[in-house]
């Protein structure tokens, strides 16, 4: 079923002229897409609720560094299926059925997520509040109409609280006024992800290296790419690390560098030893990297072997 998906996510995602790339192993992502300045990262699940907290950083992480909206697509919860039109989170992640995804690239966003209690949407609070005042209806009656507190109307128009499914129906038919917002799916995160995670060994000593060139650099866990550094010109290079050359390392990075071609970024395969010259990727060896003084130097070096 996951397969099916994941297939189906493919097939609609380029009917709206999506640029895709799939890790060809298990990954922390399942499929990257671009068009114009939207990047999303699709995670795809049978069951969102395995979905880890630890994951869910690493995917956010990796999302606010290449600039991506990480999306999980679900087809259950641990209790029961998902429900089609309505978003759930997953650690701040939204996650959504395949039809809740296709509704909203075809231009109908959802609008009712779920929250510990039930279902509920977002409601323009300016907007109830100007309705109700045009139409001279007080906290109070509109309160007693909806079945709820005039201190939850007052949270509704001020946007400290929403309303659920069935009260923000008896809302907009008391008003005569539709008030619910469309959820966009879209929207970028926000909040600062820190990852405290350890890191041994050769990997270790290439983020140092990176760090003290002036990138900010990710571990990751499960994905073609090893690490993934960015500068503050929005410089994006995605490295494999690895003791030498062999036939895993190169069917990686073969998949690393389709990535990059859709993120606009830089490939870079840092060896501890080299031991012949690479016309397909930019290889340097971790001494030829500590000798580096400079981000720019190692964007100018990797330029240099594109050509």
């Amino acid at each position: 079923m996951r397969d099916i998906i994941i297939s189906e996510c493919i097939d609609l995602l380029m009917q709206h002229n999506f640029r895709l790339s799939r890790p060809l192993y298990r990954s922390c992502f399942d499929l990257l897409a671009k068009r114009e300045d939207i990047t999303l990262i699709l995670k795809i699940l049978k069951n969102i609720d395995s979905f880890s907290r630890e994951q869910s950083l690493e995917l956010k992480k990796l999302a606010m560094m290449i600039q991506a909206v990480p999306l999980i697509i679900g087809i259950r919860t641990r209790n029961a299926p998902m429900e089609h039109g309505v978003v759930y989170d997953r650690y701040d992640i939204k996650a959504i059925t395949f039809e809740t995804f296709k509704d909203y690239l075809e231009g109908s966003p959802p609008i009712v997520y779920a929250n510990r209690g039930g279902f509920f949407v977002k409601i323009d609070g300016k907007a109830l509040r100007k309705v109700r005042e045009e139409k001279n209806i007080s906290i109070g009656e509109l309160a007693e109409a909806a079945g709820v507190s005039r201190k939850a109307i007052y949270k509704y128009e001020n946007q400290t609280s929403n309303p659920s499914v069935e009260v923000a129906i008896k809302i907009e038919e008391y008003l005569d006024a539709p008030l619910v917002k469309g959820i966009d799916l879209f929207e970028p995160i926000k909040e600062e992800v820190k990852i405290d995670k350890e890191v041994k060994g050769l990997k270790r000593e290439v983020i140092n290296f990176l760090n003290i060139l002036g990138f900010e650099s990710l571990p990751i866990e499960r994905a073609p790419f090893d690490v993934v550094a960015d500068d503050k010109e929005r410089d994006i290079i995605l490295t494999n690390v690895d003791e030498r050359d062999n036939i895993e390392v190169k069917k990686r990075v073969f998949f690393v560098k389709e990535i990059a071609k859709i993120l606009n970024a830089y490939t870079l395969l840092v060896l501890e030893k080299k031991e012949r010259e690479y016309k397909s990727v930019p290889t340097i060896t971790k001494k030829e990297l500590e000798n580096m003084e400079s981000a720019i130097e190692l964007i100018e070096y990797i330029k240099s072997m594109n050509h």
